[in-house]
C-alpha cells in the first residue's frame, strides 16, 4: 500500500463513528447524484451551485469527507479527503481521455481506491436507496425500530461532544418497565414484546423532533434530550412519558414505568458518568414505589 494510503487509513481513524453516523443518515446527506454533478458528470443547476455554497462554509473540510462517502462508501478525514478528492477528479479526468467518453464519479473514485491506492478491496456497486437502507437497518433495534445499543452509544458520544464544545443543553431520561418478568411470565413473551413496542411507539410521540430514542436492551429504555439543560424541562419529558405508558394495559392492569433523569453540567466528565447518574435516579424510582421520575441532583 502506498504511503498515502496508509496515511488515509491513520486519519480516518481520527473521526468519530457518531459524526459519520449523524451525517450518513441526516436529511441533508449528500446523495451520488448531487456528488455527480459536482463532479461534472452534467451540469450543476443554480440550486445545486447554492447548495455547494451552503454546504462548504456549512461543513469545511468534512464536505469532502461526504462527497467521497457518498460513492465510495468509504471513510475519509477531512484533512486527507480534500487532497484525495483532487487526485479522484485527476483520475476520472485521465480515465475519461483515455477511453474517449466521461466516466462518471462513481466509476473513477471505486477505480483509483481499489486499482491505485488499495484502498478498497473487491468494491461492490449497489444502489445509493439499498445502501441506506443497509446503514437504517444495522443502527435499529429491529423489534420497536427504536436506535440499538450500540447506536445509542455513538450518538450520545456525540451530543456529549457538542455539549462539552458549545455549551450546549443536555439531558439523559433512563427509563424501565416495571415488573417486567411479571409480564413475560404470566402472559407470555409475544405479549411482553407487544408491550415494549407499543412503549417504543410512546417514546417517540411523546418527546420532541430533536430528541433521540433508543432501546438499551431487555425493558430498558433511553431517550437522549439534546439542548436541554433544565431539570424541570427534562423531568416534564420523562412525566409525560410516564403517564402515558399507563395507557398500556396487560390483562387488566396498566403498565407502568420508571425513570431517572440526569442533567449535564461542566462537571460532567463522560458520557458513561451521566448514564451512571441516570440509573442511579432510576434506581431510587424503583426503591421508592416504581411508576415515578426521579431527577438526579446536578453534582453527585
Amino acid at each position: 500500500m502506498s504511503s498515502d494510503g496508509k496515511k488515509t487509513r491513520a486519519a480516518a481513524r481520527l473521526e468519530s463513528n457518531g459524526d459519520r453516523l449523524r451525517r450518513t443518515v441526516a436529511s441533508d446527506a449528500l446523495s451520488v447524484e448531487f456528488v455527480s454533478a459536482f463532479a461534472g458528470d452534467r451540469d450543476m443547476t443554480e440550486a445545486e451551485r447554492a447548495r455547494v455554497d451552503t454546504q462548504l462554509e456549512a461543513r469545511g473540510g468534512v464536505f469532502y469527507s461526504d462527497l467521497l462517502y457518498a460513492v465510495s462508501h468509504h471513510y475519509f478525514a477531512p484533512e486527507v479527503a480534500e487532497i484525495l478528492w483532487g487526485k479522484v477528479l485527476l483520475h476520472k479526468h485521465l480515465m475519461s481521455e483515455t477511453l474517449g467518453r466521461n466516466v462518471r464519479i462513481t466509476v473513477a473514485t471505486l477505480d483509483y481506491l481499489s486499482n491505485v491506492t488499495a484502498e478498497i478491496a473487491s468494491p461492490t456497486l449497489i444502489s445509493e436507496t439499498y445502501a441506506a437502507e443497509i446503514a437504517n437497518l444495522s443502527m435499529r433495534d429491529g423489534m420497536t425500530g427504536l436506535y440499538n445499543h450500540s447506536t445509542c452509544c455513538e450518538l450520545l458520544e456525540l451530543e456529549f461532544r457538542r455539549h462539552r464544545r458549545y455549551g450546549a443543553g443536555m439531558s439523559l431520561v433512563l427509563m424501565d418497565v416495571d415488573d417486567f418478568k411479571l409480564v413475560n411470565d404470566g402472559y407470555g413473551h409475544q405479549e411482553g414484546d407487544r408491550v415494549l413496542i407499543e412503549l417504543a411507539r410512546i417514546l417517540t410521540t411523546q418527546v420532541r423532533d430533536s430528541d433521540i430514542c433508543c432501546r438499551l436492551g431487555g425493558e430498558e429504555f433511553v431517550a437522549i434530550l439534546p439542548f436541554t439543560g433544565s431539570p424541570a424541562e427534562a423531568r416534564e419529558i420523562a412525566e409525560r412519558i410516564r403517564k402515558k405508558a399507563m395507557t398500556i394495559v396487560c390483562g387488566e392492569k396498566a403498565i407502568t414505568v420508571s425513570g431517572g433523569v440526569a442533567v449535564c453540567d461542566q462537571g460532567t466528565r463522560s458520557p458513561q458518568a451521566l448514564v451512571e447518574r441516570a440509573d442511579r435516579a432510576l434506581y431510587r424510582a424503583k426503591g421508592d414505589g416504581k411508576n415515578r421520575i426521579v431527577v438526579a441532583a446536578v453534582r453527585e
